[in-house]
């Protein structure tokens, strides 16, 4: 411009867009800001000269949110080099109980080709047993046959474990006949299976003991614990008698959850001076052996001595914890003591953590009602924020028990 005017020579205007869609640098510099998605955390600036009149590439689109189908659109090259920050998410679902999201990119990852890892599937199988989802397990397992590893002793026995908590103990079978035993893990994760299905596979339980011994296997104490369940749950004395005298010829009595199921066990088959006489020699009693003792007091029906064991509890030094408030408030109830009841009620109030719990609160709501305090009851229920079946019913059960047939 300068050369021109030293001329005098006057320049022709030349043809050219608007003066407002031209950006000088000094007033519109191009800065172009690249985020990456949630699976690489780099973040990428760069600042160029003023933007040209018509860009050399397209506009980004702006990232379509998650649908299952279309979990990942092929123009993200960034997971083919950051899978760990895949398996982050993966499990970040699962620890959710979000199972559709999670199964969603353990697609998308098969679909790839890219590999998954066994903490990863790990956490999906903990997940099904959460949710009790027995297709979300079967996809899972699907996925684990897709990736190699059906295999692997440690997800082997984490599947037996998982289809027994989702009812399914076929499966588990077949899962657990398929796999070359070493340990003691597989077993248990049978054991405990027919053990949460109840009663009916008593006689499972026992033919799976005796598979066990006979095999050859280190049995342990988690072994026994799910044998003693078992029995308790059958009220079969007989067998519970036999297994506690296995116990003392293998010196395994000493171990505290061992003698807390025997004493569950006595008290569910009605034996309660072998019960309380085996509560007498542990030396170092924790909160879980007290709470066997009081629930199986309660259970049968010794009321007073429930409430004096309680306080014998709180005398010792040992802090009630939520177990110990749902086994003592129905005892205060049926004893009709509500004045103890009310001092329970304030330490509920004073523990924040318990008085938030709706099965705490159905407990006191049924204690109340037991005591004819229909008062205390209905404000107990109309203050929690949650309200379930076994809390309407124990409002409802208080009326027709009080007489108070008009209220709803």
């Amino acid at each position: 411009m300068v050369a021109l005017s030293s001329c005098n020579v006057t320049p022709k205007p030349q043809r050219g867009p608007p003066s407002n869609l031209l950006h000088p640098f000094h007033q519109n510099p191009l800065k172009i800001l690249y985020k990456s998605n949630n699976y690489n955390n780099d973040t990428f600036k760069l600042e160029a000269s003023p933007a040209p009149l018509f860009p050399l590439t397209p506009p980004k689109r702006k990232p379509k949110k998650f649908h299952e189908k279309n979990a990942f659109p092929n123009s993200i090259p960034i997971h083919n080099r950051n899978p760990h920050a895949i398996y982050r998410d993966i499990q970040k679902f699962a620890n959710q109980n979000k199972m559709k999201e999670a199964l969603a990119i353990l697609d998308y990852l098969d679909h790839r080709g890219i590999p998954t890892n066994v903490t990863t599937f790990s956490s999906l199988i903990s997940a099904c047993v959460r949710v009790r989802s027995i297709d979300a397990a079967k996809q899972v397992h699907a996925h684990i046959r897709i990736n190699g590893l059906e295999k692997n002793e440690f997800l082997q026995t984490k599947l037996v474990h998982m289809y027994a908590g989702c009812g399914s103990i076929e499966d588990a079978k077949r899962v657990f006949e398929t796999m070359n035993i070493t340990s003691v893990y597989p077993w248990n994760a049978l054991l405990r299976g027919n053990v949460v299905l109840g009663r009916r596979n008593y006689h499972e339980v026992l033919d799976s003991f005796s598979e066990m011994q006979a095999s050859g296997v280190e049995l342990n104490v988690y072994s026994f614990s799910c044998l003693i369940k078992s029995l308790a749950g059958a009220r079969a004395l007989r067998q519970g008698l036999k297994t506690h005298g296995i116990l003392i010829k293998n010196g395994l009595l000493q171990s505290c959850i061992i003698r807390t199921s025997l004493i569950d066990m006595y008290f569910k088959c009605g034996k309660i001076k072998l019960a309380h006489n085996l509560f007498e020699e542990v030396e170092e009693r924790d909160v879980v052996v007290w709470g066997a003792m009081i629930a199986g007091l309660g259970h049968n029906r010794l009321q007073k001595e429930a409430l004096e064991c309680t306080r014998w509890m709180v005398r010792e030094g040992i802090g009630v914890n939520s177990v110990i408030l749902t086994s003592i408030l129905p005892v205060i109830g049926e004893v009709l003591a509500r004045k103890i009841g009310q001092e329970v009620h304030a330490y509920v109030i004073k523990t924040r953590e318990y008085s938030k719990q709706l099965f705490i609160q159905s407990a006191l709501v049924d204690m109340y009602c037991k005591c004819g305090d229909m008062v205390s009851g209905r404000k107990v229920f109309y203050g929690s924020k949650e309200r379930n079946t076994i809390s309407w019913t124990a409002l409802l059960s208080g009326y027709v028990a009080n007489g108070d047939l008009t209220r709803h």
